[in-house]
């Protein structure tokens, strides 16, 4: 039953996220400051002690994850300095545009100071005005080079009246975090503002917590409808792979401000959305963006590509399967508008029409194959615009591309399996080759999975080699065959002159009519 609690009052403080088992005392410990929000300008204070050798590195990342563009942080960072414990300067240096080298001398601590700008409220950036004060860490905290693995502190230090919460406070107002990593700390988006609505509902014996900031006011039957919507999201997202290995997770919205963005997080998802709450919404601002982020929870920041975590921070990264990290997150978020009882099968079937749509008609469709979509996502995914390219004739989103892929595979798995398997075993499947596999680094559990991986746990589901699919529509370019696969749930696709449509086959027989009714309900359910 939904449990709503008072904005602003004191959350439940008996329940954390699952992380693993305590940590050595931190030897680095940062301290973020706030002390005239209408400079846009952050202090930042990074304390190390234990210092050993003659040079210190502090390297500013130049990318985020979920982000995969460079966005050269350090262009953002003013007034740096360097002391030791006893305030004394410490010569300084820079290796390049985003590594500090600090020279300690004979001293073991090393205390770093600098401020960064931020205007830009986003899943990448950081904002900070007189309405609130909300971070990516990215943007914000260097790291100590070479203990990158070591746990840190965090300490907030945020404007008297202001609130602050995150997915690691286990109550409002924390101010003080550890973290069992660098990697942790920045992937721990956090909000500061005087007010916000915060709601909590439990599913799975999960807390779940939905912090609103919304620009404008609401009403208490808006509120009530948006929270009841995001539990049915987590309540069909946590059937298809199973319940996140965690005790406590976050959505922080922005509801009504400038931009758009939604960025999955280990604990939490930060989601922006310019539209205000209406009460005449088929679906309230946010919904739909929480239904992409919350299957992230498993789909890229657990069950991940081999070169998303542990992360280099040093250098964007080129690698081949965000067509599955992002593209089946895609499908699934749209598929859940039927799964999650959140619109009419018209709306799932108009949302697909659109998704085929694209993967037949898009010319860069005939460019990139979802692989290489995926390599260059460094080129589009938020990439300044310093040139001008002729793009949408020579590229095609993996967002898209893998949304197509996953909606054949996943009623073809149902045709070849007699409705018994679906899409859904073939992630369960990877995470078995990923996730449940021996730890390959600091960084969470298991290991990264491959293209080959990915290959292997469709065509173990399937129950045949699916290699030459994969070459032809995944390596390849050549176009997948809709009309043949959704004839399988008893389908036909429309290609109207402008917009086409998805509509039942009046003829469909008992199997088909089978398959579509628990591909749009979702069978494991």
């Amino acid at each position: 039953m939904l449990a709503s609690i008072v904005t602003l009052l004191t959350l439940l403080g008996t329940i954390s996220p699952a992380h693993v088992a305590p940590a050595p005392v931190p030897q680095i410990h940062y301290t973020v400051a706030m002390p005239d929000p209408a400079s846009h300008l952050y202090t930042v204070t990074i304390d190390v002690d234990g210092v050993k050798g003659s040079v210190l590195k502090l390297q500013m990342p130049v990318w985020s994850p979920g982000r995969y563009a460079r966005m050269d942080f350090a262009k953002n960072v003013q007034e740096f300095s360097v002391t030791d414990g006893n305030g004394k300067a410490l010569k300084w240096d820079r290796e390049n545009g985003s590594l500090w080298r600090v020279y300690p001398g004979t001293a073991h601590r090393v205390v770093a100071h600098y401020r960064v700008f931020g205007d830009d409220l986003s899943g990448t950036f950081s904002v900070l005005d007189t309405l609130h004060a909300n971070w990516n860490g990215a943007s914000l905290f260097m790291y100590v080079e070479g203990r990158k693995p070591s746990p840190v502190t965090l300490h907030v230090d945020a404007p008297d009246g202001w609130h602050i919460i995150n997915g690691d406070a286990q109550k409002l107002d924390q101010t003080d975090y550890s973290f069992e990593n660098y990697d942790r700390l920045i992937d721990t988006p956090t909000e500061a503002a005087p007010g916000f609505m915060v709601d909590s509902f439990t599913v799975d014996n999960r807390l779940y917590r939905t912090v609103v900031h919304h620009n404008g006011p609401t009403t208490p039957e808006e509120r009530a409808r948006f929270v009841a919507s995001i539990r049915r999201i987590v309540e069909a997202h946590n059937h298809v792979i199973g319940p996140p290995p965690l005790r406590m997770y976050t959505f922080l919205f922005h509801i009504g401000f400038p931009g758009g963005d939604g960025m999955e997080h280990l604990y939490s998802t930060q989601i922006i959305d310019r539209r205000p709450w209406v009460d005449t919404a088929s679906v309230l601002a946010g919904v739909e963006t929480a239904a992409h982020e919350y299957f992230h929870v498993w789909n890229v920041k657990r069950i991940r590509p081999f070169a998303l975590g542990p992360f280099d921070y040093t250098r964007e990264q080129y690698q081949p399967s965000l067509w599955v990290a992002e593209g089946w997150t895609q499908y699934y978020g749209e598929m859940a508008t039927s799964r999650a009882k959140l619109g009419s099968t018209e709306d799932t079937y108009a949302m697909m029409a659109g998704i085929v749509q694209a993967n037949l008609t898009a010319p860069g469709r005939k460019e990139v194959s979802a692989r290489t979509a995926s390599f260059e996502a460094p080129f589009f995914d938020g990439a300044p615009r310093a040139q001008k390219t002729n793009a949408s004739q020579t590229f095609f989103t993996y967002y898209f591309k893998g949304a197509g892929i996953a909606l054949a595979l996943d009623l073809m798995i149902r045709d070849q399996s007699n409705n018994v398997r679906s899409l859904d075993d073939a992630l369960r499947a990877l995470k078995k080759l990923s996730w449940d596999q021996p730890n390959a680094s600091y960084y969470l559990q298991g290991r990264g999975y491959t293209e080959a991986d990915v290959e292997r746990a469709v065509s173990q589901v399937m129950g045949k080699d699916m290699h030459p699919w994969f070459e032809r529509h995944v390596g390849g370019k050549e176009d997948i065959d809709f009309d043949r696969v959704l004839a399988l749930a008893g389908l036909k696709l429309n290609r109207d002159a402008t917009r086409w449509t998805i509509t039942a086959d009046p003829s469909a027989s008992s199997r088909q009519i089978a398959i579509r009714d628990s591909w749009l309900a979702d069978s494991q359910q």
